[in-house]
């Protein structure tokens, strides 16, 4: 009887191995793919099945970065960052490089002034090494620049900013329906913003001076002033949202994002929709600087 009991189970073992090598029935179960490496979810095709990676080579341009440089230096510290121009042309491009100061006016426009002319600027802190470089065909360029920020408590109260620019210079002769001859200097200019922010300026607030309705026969316009009254840049969101008070119906209008220097005034300009029905509504304004900065609203209630 023992015998036969054997023999059964030794017929099943023989039985589940030989299904397991017709990958009909295995009894070992299978470990799960791992695709953290790729992020392509376990079973699905990749995105990039079938494409060939991008061939940098056949970029054509320039390339010049970091578009900002915020410094965060103590009084009597020296700074450094780099910018890397990549020339992707066919030939060699030169540039003059040079400082700017510049505010934002209330619409957000810059206005461009000498270097040290704003009392926020720090042009005279920073340090370039060089005012004209050239970059050959696929080659990139690393520009350092230097900050030393003066050893003095009043060199760290507030945040102070200017503009570097890179600006190139290339003649072009144009030839006229009357056959003469013009030559004209097609300049390229991108400017870098540089911030010197302390670390011990932390504040961050903004506040609604204002809120107003500035319909017109025309257009019916609202606007929102505001003020960072802060003691860093901000990055600011803002919209309005409107809400029939008879029906309950909402309707949002946003405007994209803006940056706020601290002390700076920003008028922001809404345009309500054509379409809302006529009534009684409460406006809604809205000042958005990020989650560790308190929001700030406004209401007034209009008729259309």
């Amino acid at each position: 009887m023992k015998q036969l009991i054997l023999l059964f189970l030794l017929f099943n073992f023989l039985l589940a191995k030989a299904q397991d090598s017709t990958g009909k029935k295995s009894a070992i179960p299978r470990l799960p793919v791992d695709t953290s490496k790729t992020g392509v979810p376990a079973r699905m095709p990749s995105a990039l099945a079938g494409k060939a990676p991008a061939d940098t080579s056949k970029r054509i341009g320039l390339v010049i970065k970091p578009s900002t440089i915020d410094f965060k230096l103590n009084n009597g510290q020296t700074g450094t960052a780099h910018v890397y121009i990549v020339n992707h042309l066919p030939k060699k491009k030169q540039f003059t490089i040079y400082l700017s100061d510049w505010v934002r006016d209330s619409t957000g426009a810059h206005t461009y002034t000498p270097p040290g002319s704003i009392e926020r600027s720090c042009a005279r802190w920073v340090k370039l090494n060089k005012t004209f470089i050239e970059v050959e065909p696929g080659q990139t360029y690393d520009y350092d620049i230097k900050i030393q920020v003066p050893d003095s408590t009043a060199s760290i109260k507030e945040m102070k900013w200017t503009m570097l620019f890179f600006e190139t210079t290339e003649e072009q002769v144009v030839e006229g329906a009357n056959g003469l001859k013009t030559n004209i200097n097609n300049k390229v200019r991108v400017g870098i913003h540089l911030y010197q922010t302390p670390p011990s300026l932390t504040f961050k607030d903004v506040k609604i001076l204002a809120f107003d309705n500035k319909s017109d026969n025309d257009k019916k316009k609202c606007q929102i002033v505001c003020q960072n009254t802060g003691t860093t840049q901000l990055e600011c969101t803002s919209y309005i949202e409107l809400s029939n008070v008879a029906t309950g119906d909402k309707t949002t209008v946003n405007v994209p994002q803006f940056p706020l220097f601290p002390e700076q005034r920003r008028i922001v300009e809404f345009e309500l929709p054509k379409n809302l029905p006529k009534g009684k509504y409460s406006l809604v304004g809205v000042i958005d600087a990020g989650t560790d900065v308190p929001m700030e609203a406004a209401q007034e209630m209009i008729d259309i």
